[in-house]
């Protein structure tokens, strides 16, 4: 069964994630686009445009290329809007671990969608090495 709203329905564009949401980066330049609330850091949508852009390429030169599964396991930061666009950009698909996981936790994604790639923190992934570690002696 079809639910339709009440409403009249909305156009959506025929473009890319990544497309849409840099838009308007270029008119807004210097503009916040997103902000570290603990930290107070900020990226403009000229920085963010640019770090996407970077991003991307990197997972290019890397051999991530559309249809590859990236794993996003960082906090609410900026870097997560610049990791998950750069993904779509290329093609990739993204699926995102909750950073709150425990080890065990964490790990469980990875299995089924067989990713090719994640970013993560580096505090969290040495703490994740040095259990693993642990675990095989």
């Amino acid at each position: 069964m079809i639910f339709r709203s009440e409403r009249p329905d909305i156009a959506l564009p025929n473009a890319d994630l990544t497309s849409v949401v840099l838009s308007r980066a270029a008119e807004l330049g210097d503009k916040i686009a997103l902000i570290d609330g603990p930290s107070g850091r900020s990226l403009s949508f000229n920085e963010l445009a640019l770090q996407v852009k970077h991003f991307a390429a990197g997972l290019s030169q890397r051999g991530f290329k559309k249809g590859d599964v990236f794993a996003i396991f960082i906090p609410n930061l900026p870097e997560y809007a610049v990791a998950f666009l750069g993904v779509a950009a290329v093609g990739g698909i993204n699926t995102t671990v909750n950073s709150l996981y425990s080890v065990d936790e964490r790990d469980v994604p990875e299995r089924p969608c067989g990713h090719g790639a994640r970013v993560q923190r580096r505090e969290r992934r040495r703490e994740r090495l040095l259990r693993l570690r642990r675990k095989r002696r």
